[in-house]
């Protein structure tokens, strides 16, 4: 029978290798996006061949777009047994600094998906009694944050969005859990300087980032290995919040 993962933020380095494990994996997929469109091009033609592939385009600051969208999705497919919320942006400065307009942004792209999207996906599921939720975080969602205080905020946010709604679904079937990366080679840290990136490093027992098939890794051991997890939030930073 097929099955649907739904993945968002696809055309980023985290979400785009979890695309390409879900799809070696046999799934069919929906990638959303914001408006990489080259980006999302090059990521279908990478996947496995014969792999069923949906691009989805959507504004995430638009919250009215985001809820058409994610019901136009719920409408059209009934077989999606996965949620990979992976769209994430950060921005790095001081607290008080921070525009209105860059603290809605995170607000959108961070934490707004994970309402709208999955308030319109989980019926199907709990009507079949199964279903997953995983959810990118970040190691600066448990811990304090400087500099990254309004990216903290919306990870935060995400993992008792994690935590809460597990409990809500655990009797259901449907499992929620949440991945936590330190630093991972992605686009993401190219707001640090020269600098500041050798000194992360050093600090990194392992001495290298992460790389995001690892983190592909992690979300097929719980698709397939990690029944009996829900609620969970698993750090994985080589060793840096030891």
């Amino acid at each position: 029978m097929a099955k649907t993962a739904l993945v968002t933020g696809a055309s980023g380095g985290i979400g785009g290798a979890i695309a390409k494990r879900l799809s070696v994996m046999g799934y069919s997929l929906i990638l959303m996006y914001g408006s990489n469109d080259a980006g999302i091009k090059a990521l279908a033609e990478s996947l496995t061949s014969g792999s069923n592939v949906e691009a989805v385009r959507c504004d995430f600051k638009d919250g009215a777009s985001l809820d058409s969208v994610s019901r136009l999705l719920n409408e059209k497919h009934k077989d999606i047994e996965v949620i990979i919320h992976a769209a994430g942006i950060s921005k790095r400065e001081l607290f008080h600094e921070m525009s209105p307009e860059d603290f809605e942004n995170l607000i959108s792209v961070n934490i707004r998906p994970l309402y709208y999207i999955t308030r319109a996906l989980i019926p199907e599921m709990i009507e079949k009694g199964t279903g997953d939720i995983i959810s990118i975080s970040s190691i600066w969602g448990s811990r304090a944050a400087s500099m990254e205080v309004a990216y903290a905020m919306t990870k935060g946010a995400l993992e008792q969005f994690t935590r809460g709604l597990a409990a809500e679904l655990s009797h259901m079937g449907v499992r929620v859990n949440a991945i936590a990366p330190g630093g991972i080679d992605t686009e993401i840290l190219s707001n640090l300087s020269i600098s500041e990136k050798d000194e992360f490093l050093s600090d990194i027992p392992f001495k290298r980032l992460g790389r995001p098939d690892e983190i592909a890794d992690l979300v097929e051991f719980l698709l397939t290995k990690g029944r009996y997890m829900t609620g969970q939030v698993i750090t994985m930073d080589g060793g840096y919040t030891l």
